[in-house]
């Protein structure tokens, strides 16, 4: 009887890990797809964009590393936020500290 039990229990715990690996396939599987769909959205359009990045370019003098840092910058404060918010935001953020 303590055979039985102990391949009992044995047989209790490979359900458990089988059952907490596929709940871990499935997240890892919804974060990814998750991911995709964030760099899609951050695409965005590309006029649109570069009309964004030039007005960042006429704000801090054509230093594409500042704009970086800008754009880097509301990204920690807005880290699931589309590209086009992130520099919109850059720029208002410069306007508000440049009056």
């Amino acid at each position: 009887m303590g055979a039985a039990l102990v391949v009992g229990c044995v047989g209790l715990v490979l359900v458990i890990a089988v059952i907490a690996l596929f709940k871990r396939e499935k997240r890892v599987a919804l974060h990814r797809r998750e991911g995709a769909q964030t760099n899609r959205k951050q695409e965005g359009n590309p006029s649109a964009l570069a009309a964004l990045r030039q007005n960042l370019r006429l704000k801090v003098g054509w230093d594409e590393s500042k704009i970086d840092r800008l754009i880097q910058l509301e990204r920690e404060r807005l880290p699931k936020a589309s590209l086009q918010t992130l520099m919109e935001a850059a720029i208002e953020r410069w306007e508000r500290d440049n009056r």
